[in-house]
Order: structure tokens, then sequence, then C-alpha cells
């Protein structure tokens, strides 16, 4: 009268015979010996290209990412300081180039804009 639920023995999910194995049936000897190797890939990655063009376009990449990285915008991890301050530290100068973005070939969105402030409504109510 249980049924399919509360306490009794537990049933299999699954029908072993399905996997290939009867009831009482003895499993697979474990394999002792290392599979066998990879075969060779055919396919090989193709070579970098390379030529003046190619080069030209590393060379601007690369100075696009210095660039980048000199620009007031970047941010930097502070040093930590350390409990001696080092002379060689204290007079080492960071030079950072003055970047002036020409705003002609960028889109308006990113131009700032002096947000001015709206007059405050005084409305004077006479009864």
């Amino acid at each position: 009268m249980a049924g399919n639920k509360g306490r009794g023995r537990a049933a299999y999910t699954f029908n072993i015979e399905a996997v290939g194995f009867s009831k009482g049936e003895k499993l697979p000897d474990v394999v002792l010996k290392p599979p066998p190797l990879f075969p060779d890939t055919d396919y090989k990655p193709v070579p970098l290209k390379t030529g003046e063009g190619e080069e030209y376009m590393l060379a601007l990449k690369q100075e696009l990412r210095e660039t980048m990285k000199r620009m007031p915008y970047f941010i930097e991890t502070p040093e930590e300081r350390q409990d001696i301050e080092r002379y060689s530290k204290r007079y080492m100068k960071v030079y950072k180039e003055e970047w002036i973005p020409d705003w002609r070939r960028l889109p308006r969105e990113m131009m700032p804009r002096n947000k001015c402030k709206k007059g405050t409504l005084t409305n004077i109510i006479v009864i």
C-alpha cells in the first residue's frame, strides 16, 4: 500500500540490462596499461603574417598603448610607501604628457560640458 513513496528497499533507477550487465554478472577486468598516445595533428597553426604592413600596424598599436598609459586618465596603482624615504625617490619627477584631444575627431558625447546651474525659482504668493 506504500506504493513508490516512503521507506523500503532502494530500487534501481535504470535498467541494468540496458547497460550491458545482468544481475550477478562479473564486471570487466581493470585495464592496467596506459592509453594509446594521441595521434599527431594534421593541422598546424598558421604562422604569423610578416611583412612591412603588419610590422607598421604592430608599431602603431604599441604606440597607441603607450600613449594611452601616459594620458592623465590612466589610473596607476600607487606605490607602497616605505618607512624610510629614499633620496633618489624624493627628487624623481614623473613625466606625463599633456594630452589635448582633437575634438573634431572624437564624438560629441565625449566632450566635457560645463553644466550651468539653473536659477532657483522663487514664487511669491500675495494674498
